[in-house]
């Protein structure tokens, strides 16, 4: 049996369709059925030959890494024979010209970064000083200040016109403040302000509104009562798809809308943070949900009253 008639067979004992692979991997129908009858030539070659069968693999519940390792066994050996072109001779003569030439350019190249090299450098450092010197015309003040004795006008420091001024505090009298406890408590102690005290005192507050609280993440549950294969997907990722053994479960957040596709619905059975779903059908059947958290409950198991 060839690699790609061994493909076809697990998906065909899967109940898949070439249709439904082709829909979640956004693999075309022609290069699926190419992988099945071993036509590779019509598959891209390098890295995406090889993503092709690693999805289709994936999506059926296989061991990725297995079927690649098949491939390369029965499929590789056949491309890795074809003969590698001969490179072209180069003579020994034309080598040792070129590098010479390469060589020349090299040293050119060199030579003038390290002429505009100097010159940016000399700029800017004769740029600088003329910043840095200061002004020949710049005299401090004590250079001009007279021998003779200082008069009226010079004798006043500089100092002098930052001197703080003193304000006044701005408190209010004692007699003001005691004037205003008192017009304060006189409002207080007025039976209608008390009234109205006594009623706000008397309403309760407000309840926090139902439901505020976090509840707890919804997750789903998916235990395999019988060997049975599954396939969840959130939109267009692949959560899970492969083979269920008896006792194994799988879990995944019901944080947004999941598809459920079980191969054996009676071998199978869901529930959502403990509760458990009704029976998904009967053994053998196949059977796809949409499972969200708005509509789980209506495939819960009736409670009697």
């Amino acid at each position: 049996m060839s690699f790609g008639v061994s493909l076809k067979r697990e998906r065909e004992l899967r109940g898949i369709s070439l249709a439904e692979i082709a829909k979640t991997t956004k693999i075309s129908v022609r290069l699926l059925e190419a992988i099945e009858k071993d036509r590779f030539d019509i598959l891209p070659e390098g890295v995406f030959r090889k993503s092709f069968i690693k999805s289709y693999a994936k999506y059926l519940g296989m061991n990725e890494e297995q079927i690649l390792h098949e491939y390369d066994l029965e499929v590789q050996p056949s491309t890795a024979s074809q003969v590698a072109p001969e490179k072209p001779s180069v003579s020994f003569r034309d080598s040792s010209a070129g590098s010479k030439r390469a060589l020349l350019l090299t040293f050119v190249v060199l030579l003038g970064l390290l002429a505009v090299g100097f010159a940016f450098w000399y700029f800017t450092r004769a740029g600088r000083k003329e910043e840095v010197a200061p002004p020949a015309t710049q005299i401090t003040p004590a250079a001009q200040a007279p021998a003779g004795p200082p008069s009226s006008e010079t004798t006043l420091p500089a100092a002098s016109t930052a001197t703080p001024v003193q304000t006044q505090p701005t408190t209010p009298p004692p007699a003001s403040t005691s004037g205003a406890a008192r017009q304060a408590v006189s409002k207080a102690s007025d039976p209608s302000t008390l009234k109205v005290l006594g009623e706000l005192a008397k309403k309760p507050e407000p309840s926090a509104p139902v439901g505020t609280e976090s509840s707890t993440p919804l997750e789903l549950t998916v235990e395999a009562q019988d060997a049975a294969w599954i396939s969840v997907n959130a939109g267009e990722s692949i959560l899970f798809s492969g083979l269920l053994n008896p006792s194994e479960s799988k879990k995944f957040p019901l944080q947004a809308p999941l598809k459920v596709t079980v191969g054996n619905a009676g071998g199978v059975r869901l529930q959502v943070n403990g509760q458990v779903f009704a029976s998904l059908g009967k053994a053998g059947e196949r059977r796809s949900l949409e499972i969200s958290a708005k509509n789980y409950q209506q495939y819960l198991t009736a409670k009697t009253p």
